[in-house]
């Protein structure tokens, strides 16, 4: 098999510059697996509706008979990992419950929990452009990060007013450091209500080594402190935390080495 990596996108224009930044950025080096990506331009649950009722279903079979498919030639040989990157989309769902769209969740982690097999997922909450969810010099990294489920369809305006990470195509790896720091203190907060400091990796690493039960734990924690009471999610970019599954806890401590997040009081890892 080869040591290719698919990375399949929902969208296409917004992720096809950030699958094009972490290439140059992490994967660009003689050494690295070649990547490349597939945007499935649906939601995941035309996926799901096509997969759940075949047993031993083959990803990238399914995958090559879209209409339009940009990986025809693929075959399942020439691939090692599939990672899919689809949004929450909680908004788009008319007459579901929140309940019932978190049961459809819950069915596609456990469905998507293998790279190395039918594929992992993880989500963006709530879609792509969290990962401009970010401030140069957040006063508070968490509490800004909140948004109501019925203000999904205006995300996109409110990240183009308020973000100072516009420009995905000029991320460079200190852009990267600093988004996985927000991210991750995020995710700390979410899970443990609370900042953590002088974080280490081994406070952390059960989240994303092999077989990572981090966006289970994630989705978990939104549905039952924002989600269910207050119809609220909070935004977390997987691509980050992408990075930091793949590259671990050499990643992480580079993350740690950048100036910016050395310096800064705010910074907890």
């Amino acid at each position: 098999m080869s040591n290719t990596i698919l990375f399949v996108f929902e969208g296409e224009k917004l992720e096809g510059s950030i699958f094009d930044n972490i290439k140059t950025n992490f994967f660009s080096s003689p050494e690295s697996k070649p990547i490349i990506k597939h945007s499935f331009c649906a939601e995941i649950f035309q996926l799901w509706n096509t997969v759940k009722n075949e047993p031993g279903f083959d990803i990238i079979e399914i995958l090559k008979e879209r209409p339009n498919s940009d990986i025809k030639d693929l075959k399942r040989k020439d691939v090692s990992e599939v990672h899919l990157f689809f949004d929450h989309d909680a908004h788009s769902r008319p007459g579901e419950t929140q309940e019932e769209y978190n049961n459809k969740i819950n069915n596609l982690l456990k469905t998507f929990n293998n790279e190395f097999d039918m594929g992992k997922l993880w989500i963006s909450y709530p879609m792509s452009e969290a990962i401009k969810h970010c401030k140069t010099e957040p006063e508070e990294c968490f509490e800004g990060a909140r948004i109501n489920i019925s203000e999904y369809k205006n995300y996109k305006k409110y990240i183009n007013e308020n973000s100072d990470f516009l420009d995905v195509r000029k991320f460079n790896r200190a852009t990267w450091y600093y988004l996985t720091a927000i991210n991750l203190q995020r995710i700390y907060f979410l899970i443990n209500d609370k900042y953590k400091e002088n974080s280490n990796y081994s406070e952390i690493k059960e989240w994303f080594e092999e077989n990572a039960i981090i966006v289970k734990i994630i989705h978990e924690k939104q549905y039952d402190k924002f989600i269910k009471p207050k119809n609220e999610v909070v935004a977390l970019s997987p691509f980050p935390l992408f990075l930091l599954y793949y590259f671990g806890e050499r990643y992480f401590n580079e993350c740690k080495k950048d100036e910016r997040i050395k310096n800064c009081s705010f910074f907890c890892y």
